[in-house]
């Protein structure tokens, strides 16, 4: 293994503020692009929205980072604006804002529920219709303006989220053949859809025929739906232009197509290197067309590749600063290690940036499930398959010092806060398949020829170092465990367990649960609730840390909440995040954090 050479990453210098960031690597992650009429690039990303020269992307024109996070988007018919829904820290909100000139109209207050938002825009853009899920679920109306709502009606239970809106303001929906909602509210069920799957509606042509998400096609003779050839491409969404003359495809394994609706033909299409595997959190619409340009998200780096729209062989220019998402991030003087969210089959994903130039190197090795890395940078811990699974101990300079295979089915690593002992998580499967799996909690010493191993049945194995003592969670049953001789010295029985933390010396562990965080004293094993407080209302938790004054729990959508130890009382919520907060440290009296919005963040003050 070596070290490669990158771009820069942009680092992002705050002013001080209580409880507030100080520093924050990458720009976030892209999830949506637009174009306006004047041919402007806009990009929706997980901090808000960028506005770009397509031949010349690089410083953007304009920026608009307070909306929150972009996760879906379209270009407004007036050609000057776009509507995005948004990540904010009460939930989902929906927003239209004018990029040239940084107005911002709230259209939709959060929260709005579901994995994602669905919606669409009237074809004159007076009005953006949208699905809201829930028993039942609801099709709703704002005026695209004032965000005044112009009525809301129930949908039967077979209707799912994706539509399109016709000219005379019928809506399209996806059910299990095909919806359609009239403007005065009649709901009607068309039997005679030629999909053996209903399809997912994304733009209604004006004969009243229909182009889907995944490129299906329909025409409406007669007034009975017909099968038209579908357009060959993946899974992936579809973006209508401002004009609804262009639909734009991007296919995740590689492919971008550009649709000319009038002429029903392809008039674009270009390759990218595909992202097979385990797909990182790309939420939007990844690609979009104007008259001269086409911009799609190339998912290997996290960049906007741009093409002159008669060119398709070799993008003209990038928009860069981004990342995939990051899993862990680990701090010494002067620089960091993260491992990105990626595609696990075959993406580089470990990669160093020194903090005072942003200049970043990748680990040329692929296939990598989690990586720790000790202070001095002297060692660091690569779990990683190959011809079987593996840990791999490596120098500063990637050179192999051993290498250690565990049983096939590896989970995650672990480090002791002292960096002298190591740890990792893995599970062998029994040939009875009702049968519960074996899982192994193994740690050594750095350069010990052998390490003591801790095993229990039970499925969800998780792995915490302390200094002397490490915890275990296998199902329900949580244990500590002293390193010097794998035996437990407390052992409680932990419901919905989730995430686990130790603290550096030991005194305490503390385990995710839904919505309350459990707090346990190791001597007594007495046990607090503590129950973080959010304007978005009950979170998952997806990481934890623990010191031995504070508990930090990182919330689904980009929260942190701050907690005492021992009591659990909260004294804060921190917000720079707009996506899961996938790992938080505490490094040189600060803490940092790691999230799936493409970011690194290390805070400021943060006592009370």
């Amino acid at each position: 293994m070596t070290w490669t050479p990158r771009l820069a990453a942009p680092i992002v210098h705050f002013a001080a503020a209580p409880r507030g960031p100080a520093l924050r690597i990458f720009a976030g992650k892209p999830h949506a692009l637009a174009f306006l009429a004047d041919g402007s690039l806009v990009v929706g990303a997980s901090h808000g929205l960028t506005l770009h020269d397509p031949a010349s992307p690089m410083p953007p024109r304009a920026s608009i980072p307070a909306i929150g996070g972009v996760e879906w988007m379209v270009a407004h018919p007036d050609g000057e604006s776009v509507v995005a829904a948004v990540r904010e820290p009460g939930g989902r909100a929906v927003v239209r804002v004018w990029p040239a000139s940084g107005r911002v109209v709230g259209l939709v207050p959060a929260p709005i529920p579901g994995f994602q938002f669905n919606g669409a825009l009237t074809p004159d853009g007076a009005q953006l219709v949208g699905y809201r899920p829930g028993r039942p679920a609801t099709l709703f109306r704002v005026d695209t303006l004032t965000g005044a709502v112009l009525g809301e009606i129930e949908l039967p239970p077979e209707a799912r989220g994706a539509l399109a809106v016709r000219r005379d303001g019928a809506v399209y929906m996806s059910s299990n053949h095909l919806l359609i909602v009239h403007a005065d509210g009649r709901i009607e069920p068309r039997e005679d859809s030629p999909f053996f799957i209903g399809p997912n509606p994304l733009l209604v042509t004006d004969d009243g025929g229909m182009i889907g998400t995944r490129g299906e096609r329909a025409g409406l003779v007669d007034g009975k739906f017909v099968h038209l050839r579908d357009l060959s491409i993946g899974s992936g969404p579809g973006t209508v232009a401002h004009d609804r003359s262009r639909v734009t495809f991007h296919d995740s394994l590689g492919e971008v197509v550009v649709w000319e609706v009038a002429a029903e033909r392809a008039i674009f299409t270009a390759r990218q290197p595909g992202t097979i595997g385990q797909q990182p959190g790309w939420r939007g619409q990844g690609a979009a067309a104007s008259a001269s340009h086409v911009a799609a998200i190339d998912c290997i780096d996290a960049s906007v590749a741009i093409w002159a729209i008669d060119r398709p062989e070799q993008p003209l220019a990038r928009v860069t600063g981004f990342s995939r998402g990051l899993r862990r991030v680990i701090v010494y003087e002067g620089a960091v290690t993260a491992h990105l969210t990626q595609s696990l089959n075959y993406l580089d994903s470990v990669v160093e940036i020194e903090l005072a130039s942003g200049a970043t190197r990748m680990l040329t090795h692929v296939q990598v499930h989690d990586v720790v890395r000790t202070r001095d940078r002297q060692r660091m811990v690569v779990l990683h398959d190959g011809a079987a699974v593996a840990v791999a101990v490596l120098d500063a300079e990637g050179e192999k010092l051993e290498t250690i295979e565990v049983q096939r089915c590896a989970d995650g690593l672990a480090l002791a806060p002292n960096d002298a002992t190591w740890g990792v998580l893995s599970h062998t499967r029994p040939s009875n398949p009702r049968s519960d799996p074996t899982c192994h909690a193994q740690w050594r010493a750095f350069g010990a020829a052998k390490g003591k191993t801790f095993k229990a049945k039970g499925d969800w194995p998780r792995l915490a170092l302390a200094d002397e003592v490490a915890a275990v969670l296998i199902g329900e049953a949580l244990a500590v465990v002293g390193l010097a001789k794998a035996k437990p010295t407390l052992s409680l029985q932990i419901e919905r367990g989730g995430a686990i933390a130790i603290s550096p010396e030991g005194a305490f562990v503390a385990v995710a649960g839904y919505p309350e965080i459990r707090l346990i004293r190791v001597a007594t094993g007495a046990v607090v609730e503590a129950l973080p407080e959010l304007p978005s209302g009950p979170s998952h938790a997806c990481s934890l840390l623990l010191t031995r004054e504070w508990l930090f729990v990182g919330h689904e959508w980009g929260q942190i909440t701050q907690h005492r130890v021992p009591g659990g009382e909260q004294v804060a919520v921190l917000h720079r995040h707009t996506d899961q907060v996938l790992d938080l440290r505490w490094a040189d009296g600060a803490l940092w954090s790691a999230s799936e919005d493409g970011t690194i963040v290390r805070w400021g003050e943060l006592e009370p």
